[in-house]
């Protein structure tokens, strides 16, 4: 087999074009000037920054010096939180996004003179300079809501303070409920699958829990055909729970990226889960209901 595995700190970067932003997000992004990006050490301290950033599509570059703080978190720690908004007085007109993501240092030549090429576009009035005291970084978002107060009320009558309007305008997590994204995100580790190559095989152990985060996946029993998943989709959730051998086979009709969880985390969290975040349950007993509906 082909598939590579890495930890999550090693997932490579999504393709800017495989990440389905709405275009009036897209178009916002590109508008402003300056994001703050926060980071934290492996052991959790916290620090935010703001940075000039350009971009290509959903994905984010920024600059800073290698002996920042951003950028000794970013080599221990890729997980980030960005924001992108700008300054007004009149909350009806608060508009901006709130992504979380994975960073990583530029080390391509050619993806490293991209960068320099975006930013000299957009911004043209600053003085050209030499680039090798510096470093580019590139933000791939996982997930981005953007907030438009435009297009609905910021207060209401007898209720304190403003409200927010969001809209999920893009994640890797589509199914998964919020607080169950929030607990396995980091253990995650993830999986590239050639085109044409087996992820799990019919009557095999039920030892991960997979969400597909690029490519496309075909769930295959007694080799027909039965379902196809795509970015945001999840399987082998209900093997593990009933603690079974795999009722189906998956493979890749297409270059895939999987995030894997192993069996005894992923029960841990359902445990944690059920009960408490009733959106999953349900996606659970759904599932568990078509398969009985199937027998």
């Amino acid at each position: 087999m082909s598939s590579t595995w890495r930890g999550y700190s090693d997932v490579v970067n999504t393709e800017p074009d495989s990440i389905e932003v709405p275009a009036h997000v897209l178009d916002y992004i590109g508008e402003q000037q300056t994001l703050t990006l926060a980071t934290a050490s492996p052991g959790g301290i916290p620090h935010a920054g703001t940075f000039l950033y350009v971009n290509e599509g959903a994905r984010i570059y920024f600059w800073t010096k290698p002996e920042t703080t951003t950028a000794r978190h970013v080599e221990q720690n890729p997980v980030v939180s960005f924001t992108i908004d700008e300054y007004t007085e009149d909350l009806r007109q608060t508009r901006g996004v709130q992504a979380r993501g994975e960073c990583s240092v530029v080390l391509s030549g050619e993806e490293i003179a991209k960068a320099a090429d975006l930013f000299g576009q957009k911004y043209p009035d600053l003085s050209p300079g030499a680039t090798m005291s510096i470093s580019f970084f590139r933000v791939v978002p996982k997930d981005l809501q953007f907030i438009d107060n435009t297009a609905a009320a910021a207060s209401r009558d007898g209720v304190f303070g403003a409200e927010f309007h969001t809209e999920r305008a893009y994640s890797v997590f589509a199914e998964l409920p919020v607080k169950l994204l929030q607990s396995i995100s980091a253990p995650m580790g993830t999986l590239d699958v050639e085109q044409g190559e087996t992820v799990v095989r019919e009557g095999g152990p039920a030892d991960k829990f997979f969400v597909v985060v690029e490519g496309e996946v075909e769930l295959l029993r007694d080799s027909e055909s039965l379902a196809t998943l795509g970015p945001g989709h999840f399987f082998g959730e209900i093997a593990i729970m009933l603690d079974r051998p795999r009722s189906d086979t998956v493979r890749a009709t297409k270059p895939t990226k999987l995030f894997s969880l192993d069996r005894d985390t992923f029960r841990d969290l359902v445990a944690q889960s059920l009960g408490t975040t009733g959106e999953f349950d349900q996606v659970i007993q759904r599932r568990l209901s078509a398969m009985a509906g199937e027998a």
